[in-house]
């Protein structure tokens, strides 16, 4: 096999990987994200990837002045072959719930859960959290739960809080 017809493979079976990775993700029914109570810099997500294109121009246009425009394409499909693979192992780490979200595990970050069920949120680490948002995927509704108080935006959970704090629940289902 000749390079561009191996790398016309590898395309094409990174493709199909990726479909794979993608229906392999289970459906959750919302998404509560947690972030710390003091002010820490970050990107937003298109921050993010404006940094990653212009971070992709830099080695494309260094790449390309070396002779090495080839490399940079196999490295590339490298790359997005890597992330997606990290991303559908540990990017579903917390796809099933067994009832209770400890935000000290999700600060700066966000946890799928599953709806018709009520999810304890408690906080078992040494800082505060807040609840940065509470959002119900599509086909889905944040509803009150069955026990109170209920999760808010906004909410304060402060550290070392004894199980329950307080509750978050999505019904429905896709549609």
């Amino acid at each position: 096999m000749n390079r561009i017809a191996i790398r016309q493979s590898a395309c094409a079976g990174l493709g199909l990987f990726s479909s794979f990775a993608v229906l392999a993700q289970p459906a959750s029914g919302g998404v509560i994200s947690f972030g710390l109570g003091s002010s820490i810099p970050t990107l937003s997500d298109w921050g993010m990837m404006a940094l990653v294109g212009a971070l992709g121009l830099f080695a494309w246009n260094a790449f390309r002045r070396a002779g090495h425009g080839a490399k940079f394409y196999s490295l590339l499909a490298a790359a997005v072959a890597v992330t997606l693979v990290l991303g559908s192992v540990f990017g579903a780490r917390n796809a099933y719930s067994n009832g209770s979200i400890n935000a000290a595990n999700y600060i700066g970050s966000s946890y799928n859960f599953p709806a018709n069920i009520d999810e304890v949120v408690y906080n078992a680490g040494d800082k505060d959290v807040f609840i940065l948002s509470i959002q119900a995927t599509p086909g889905y509704t944040v509803v009150t739960p069955n026990t109170l108080p209920q999760c808010q935006v906004g909410m304060k959970i402060p550290a070392h809080s004894a199980i329950p704090f307080c509750y978050v629940r999505v019904q429905g289902g896709p549609v």
